[in-house]
């Protein structure tokens, strides 16, 4: 058998190296970038393999996607316009074959957009009026409610949600006592109300229903003034001497004289006649029928005294190109006068005059300065035979007979009451009636008094007026507290007399006066010249705080654009809707007791040129124009305003109306104490055209910013702007800049 032989071979294969297993790393783990960054970011992608990188946002932009091994990508990003931060990430996966794939995400975030479009976000009403804001009414023309055409208290009965919705917590209402005129002014009886208004139990409805609105109402008094149809002095002028009421009135019979000895009470102790005119009782024959002998003798060229005598001596008169006339009768005939001697013209001629007579230098019908010459007043009586001193200043008639004469410091028709010396007027008969009448509407629930013309009850004399209105004053809030009150009557007084420097020193006798002056500065800055605002008004509140000093009540200043005696707010704003809310918002920011006159809240427009109707102008309360109360304005109305898009229903759908942002503004101040309640403190912020200011009162502080100019503005706050509550216009904030639009205006809580 033969043996086989095997070869086995065994093939030798080399070990198969291992894979290298995936490293990667990326770097860093997040980016951030401004809003308008335009700088370039880098990611770096450490790895032995190779990679993605895919952006979850558009607005990430990156210089390469994917490779292989070590890598640096540059990230972008695009502005953000956005007002709100935006975030993403930036995948970037990492591969090796035979490896587990592995990821990393960087975060990539972007601040929002540098110029934030401000969203006002106000605290909620509380319900709780708290402003101190008064609306300024007037009955006549406010609102009809039986059809007549002229406004009464039923009317505003009806309107209180209209007022309430204003969110007013007064109303200052016009006259309501009987009157001869429209406006009220020449009251008659201070005890009644004019019965076209209503009844007493019509505005007794008004006050209790007011109340239940959390709306007090001040009544308009008049104390300088009655009516020439008031029975009292209808009782004097039929019997001066014998007449009851005599002391009721400034009468005298030779009014010159007892002025210049300081006998005239109403003067205050002084000799100046102050405003007012002094016109006749109709008590003497001042005229004349018969045939009279005038002599003029003249000196420097002027009449300067006439002699007067009775005669029945032949008529003269035909003069050629005379130089002196008598002036008499009615229709009045000019007698020229012949010259007799060097100084001295004379005429003798048949009278017949109701009135007395005139010497004049120039014939005609106009009366060129210093051609006509009379007597003084209260002196110009002549006496036959006697001569009387001639004057062209301030010259009166020559009359023939005595009269009595009474003041009258607005019109004949409003003869000024009597107080008797300021020292002591509260003993007067005057100043007790006027307060029992006070008193009879404090007891029926009214809450306060605008007093009228005050600056005239003692004929501007500061000294006199404040000692007689603080006892004023202190008399009818004796009886006001006495119907059940823990506070203090309001009262505001009428002090408009050589602006703010003389009404100031009122605030001795009063607790508010209107500020006249401010209107000037409110007009200012909303048109354009707006930093000396703020410190104006802190300079208005101090100074009438420091005339008050410690006296009971604190010194309110009564702030308000215009009011029934002056030309319409919207007109002298050139009827600019911007300017015309900038300028309420800054009233409804400022500190103070705020007034808005009626009609001011919708855009009426006026001046007193064609008649004080025309600023006095009935509210249009529907498009319809069937609301209007015309006829109390005598039907003197500019019907070109009056259309449909003025009236308050058209403005109530309107919700870029100016009535609707008196509402919203009002609200605000209602809401926030450091509005209604709050010190104003100058604010740092400075621009021409910027009024800035804060409002504080325990520990809420606002800032307030005004941009009075027609152009954006923009100024650096050093407050934090997180909280905006009120906003006018447009405003943006980038960093700690503000811009604000033309005419914008913005409150921040601090």
């Amino acid at each position: 058998m033969a043996l086989a032989a095997v070869l086995v071979f065994a093939a030798c294969q080399e070990p198969k190296p291992q894979e290298e297993e995936l490293t990667f790393s990326v770097t860093p783990a997040s980016l951030s970038f401004k809003a308008e960054d335009s700088s370039v970011k880098l990611v770096t992608v450490s790895t032995n393999g190779s990679w993605t990188a895919t952006p979850a946002g558009e607005w990430i932009h990156l210089d390469k996607t994917s490779g292989s091994g070590n890598a640096s990508i540059s990230v972008t990003a695009s502005a953000n316009t956005e007002e709100v931060v935006r975030s993403a990430n930036i995948l970037v996966i990492g591969n090796k074959e035979g490896s587990k794939e592995q990821q990393f995400s960087v975060s990539v975030t972007q601040e929002e957009s540098g110029n934030h479009t401000l969203v006002p976000s106000p605290a909620a009403f509380d319900g709780n009026k708290r402003s101190s804001t008064t609306y300024q009414l007037l009955v006549y023309s406010f609102a009809d409610s039986d059809g007549d055409g002229v406004g009464d208290f039923n009317g505003i009965t009806s309107k209180l949600d209209y007022l309430d919705a204003l969110g007013v917590t007064a109303l200052w209402l016009s006259p309501a006592h009987p009157t001869s005129s429209y406006h009220g002014y020449d009251v008659n009886d201070y005890n009644a109300l004019n019965p076209a208004f209503g009844t007493e139990a019509d505005f007794k409805s008004l006050i209790d229903k007011a109340h239940e609105k959390g709306i007090k109402i001040y009544m308009d008094f008049v104390l300088n003034h009655s009516g020439s149809n008031h029975p009292w002095f209808k009782s004097v002028k039929a019997d001066p001497a014998g007449s009851p009421y005599r002391d009721y009135y400034v009468l005298s019979k030779n009014y010159s004289a007892e002025a210049s000895s300081g006998k005239i009470d109403n003067y205050g102790g002084g000799t100046s006649i102050g405003m007012g005119n002094w016109h006749s009782l109709g008590d003497g024959e001042i005229g004349y029928k018969g045939r009279l002998h005038f002599k003029v003798q003249t000196s420097g060229g002027k009449p300067s005294k006439v002699t007067v005598t009775q005669t029945d001596g032949p008529v003269t008169g035909s003069v050629s190109n005379p130089a002196l006339w008598i002036y008499a009768g009615n229709p009045a005939q000019e007698y020229p006068m012949e010259k007799t001697a060097d100084n001295t013209y004379e005429v003798t001629a048949d009278i017949d005059t109701p009135w007395g007579f005139l010497v004049r230098t120039v014939s005609g019908n106009s009366w060129p300065d210093g051609t006509k010459f009379g007597a003084k007043g209260g002196n110009n009586v002549v006496t036959f035979g006697e001569p009387l001193s001639l004057t062209t200043s301030d010259a009166q008639d020559i009359v023939f007979g005595a009269t009595t004469y009474y003041l009258a410091s607005f019109a004949e028709s409003m003869p000024d009451l009597n107080y008797g010396k300021y020292t002591e007027c509260e003993k007067s008969p005057a100043f007790k009636a006027t307060v029992e009448a006070a008193t009879k509407w404090v007891n029926m629930g009214v809450d306060g008094f605008r007093l009228d013309a005050v600056v005239w009850v003692y004929q501007a004399q500061a000294r006199a007026n404040v000692r007689f209105l603080s006892e004023w004053y202190k008399a009818v809030n004796a009886a006001y507290k006495a119907a059940g009150h823990a506070d203090d009557i309001f009262m505001v007084g009428e002090a408009w007399y050589n602006g703010h420097g003389e009404e100031t020193k009122y605030y001795q006798g009063l607790p508010s006066c209107f500020e006249f002056d401010y209107w000037g500065k409110l007009k200012n800055a909303v048109n354009g010249t707006a930093s000396g605002y703020a410190s104006a008004v802190m300079s208005f509140i101090a100074d009438h705080a420091a005339q008050r000093g410690s006296t009971a009540p604190a010194a309110i200043t009564s702030f308000h654009m215009t009011n029934h005696d002056q030309d319409r707010a919207a007109g002298e704003l050139g009827k600019d809707l911007a300017k015309e809310k900038q300028a309420a918002a800054m009233l409804l920011t400022s500190p103070g007791k705020p007034f808005i006159y009626q009609g001011e809240e919708l855009g009426y427009w006026g001046t007193k040129s064609g008649g004080d109707e025309y600023v006095r102008t009935p509210i249009l309360w529907d498009k319809a124009g069937k609301e209007c109360a015309k006829k109390g304005v005598n039907n003197k109305v500019d019907n070109s305003m009056l259309k449909a898009g003025i009236s308050v229903e058209a403005q109530l759908e309107d919700e870029n109306s100016l009535l609707t942002f008196y509402q919203s503004w009002s609200r605000l101040r209602n809401t926030y104490p450091a509005l209604a309640e709050g010190e104003m403190t100058q604010s740092s912020i400075s621009g021409s055209t910027i009024a800035s200011w804060y409002m504080s009162t325990g520990a809420q502080k606002l800032l307030v910013i005004h941009n009075g100019a027609g152009a954006e503005k923009t100024v650096t706050v050093s407050d934090s702007m997180a909280k905006p509550v009120a906003l006018l216009g447009s405003a943006t904030t980038s960093g700690n800049e503000l811009t604000l639009g033309a005419h914008s205006s913005v409150v921040f809580e601090l």
